[in-house]
């Protein structure tokens, strides 16, 4: 029974620091689709400032 206690608290543990670490990662990941977003339309808008 102790066993079967540990496996479920180790369960819930897990997939709450699991989900914490995915969310952090994807957080991460859009950030620098942002940064990489806004580079391209600063060189779009370079080269129709030159035009």
């Amino acid at each position: 029974m102790k066993e079967l206690l540990f496996f479920i608290l180790g369960m819930i543990v897990g997939g709450l620091a699991m989900t914490t670490l995915m969310c952090c990662l994807q957080i991460n990941r859009i950030n620098e689709m942002e940064a990489r977003c806004m580079q391209l339309e600063k060189e779009k808008s370079e080269v129709q400032d030159e035009n």
